[in-house]
């Protein structure tokens, strides 16, 4: 597919450039693929969407600090302008990496997770929904910009993940018993479905899976994810979850109504 068909312009302005003064003051537009339409929404009210039962999927990983004029910072994008060192925030610090982060080694966080506060989480699991984590060790793979003419020649040169046994076989009896798994993030869509292709017992390994439009998902039956930038390999992987016209007409109306965007910004739950 010509890549020039995930591209869009956006202003400038909806770039967040800090986060929310709380992680679930996000909006959250709401996808529903049967239907083609959406509803607009905040983080709160992801709790209206969420069934006992369900399994909800979350990425572990935690960004590394990275030198920047003698200091150790957060690896924001340079989307976020932060020029010089002072231009840091405390809340940066605090805010570009999920409550739940455990596990060190990642290029960047997975921001999907940056809306989950532990309040919410513990109101989630009262609901009666079962948690479980993965770990993906985000590398530039995830956000490099396609620059290729068509999206099949992009390069993907790898990121490492773990899936624990536990999770595993919660995922397994879900798929048995009908019930969903909802990924937080495209980070966590790439191990399940990376997983999905391994042999029983291997819960791990390095992987270079880029989904496109026409690829199967065997284990993701929703996803809450950030917008993200033109022609990046998870807007493509968000396409083939959803359907790129929808997806690209979904892109129109959030930035007609002022969503912000990318990692510091607002999100979507796709049903």
């Amino acid at each position: 597919m010509d890549t020039s068909l995930f591209d869009y312009t956006f202003p400038k302005e909806l770039v967040a450039q800090h986060p929310p003064s709380n992680r679930e003051e996000a909006r959250m537009m709401v996808l529903d693929r049967g239907q083609q339409n959406w509803t607009h929404h905040q983080i709160p009210d992801l709790l209206d969407y969420l069934l006992p039962g369900d399994v909800l999927i979350l990425n572990n990983a935690l960004a590394d600090l990275v030198p920047f004029e003698d200091k150790l910072v957060p690896a924001l994008p340079p989307y976020i302008k932060r020029k010089k060192v002072t231009d840091f925030t405390p809340e940066d610090f605090v805010r570009y990496r999920t409550v739940y982060g455990q596990v060190p080694g990642s290029k960047a966080a997975p921001t999907a997770g940056f809306h989950f506060s532990e309040s919410l989480l513990e109101k989630i699991k009262n609901l009666g929904v079962d948690i479980h984590y993965v770990t993906l060790h985000v590398s530039y793979d995830t956000y490099k910009p396609i620059r290729t003419e068509r999206i099949e020649e992009h390069p993907m040169h790898g990121e490492q993940f773990e899936i624990s046994e536990e999770t595993a076989q919660a995922i397994r009896k879900a798929k048995e018993e009908g019930r969903r798994v909802i990924a937080v993030g495209t980070t966590t869509v790439r191990v399940l479905e990376s997983w999905a292709s391994l042999k029983k017992g291997d819960e791990g390994g390095f992987t270079h899976l880029f989904i496109q439009p026409g690829f199967k998902f065997n284990i993701v039956d929703a996803l809450l994810t950030n917008f993200h930038r033109p022609k990046s390999t998870v807007l493509v992987m968000v396409s083939a979850f959803a359907g790129r016209e929808f997806i690209m007409a979904t892109y129109q109306e959030a930035i007609r109504n002022g969503y912000h965007l990318f990692s510091y910004g607002d999100c979507m739950l796709i049903l």
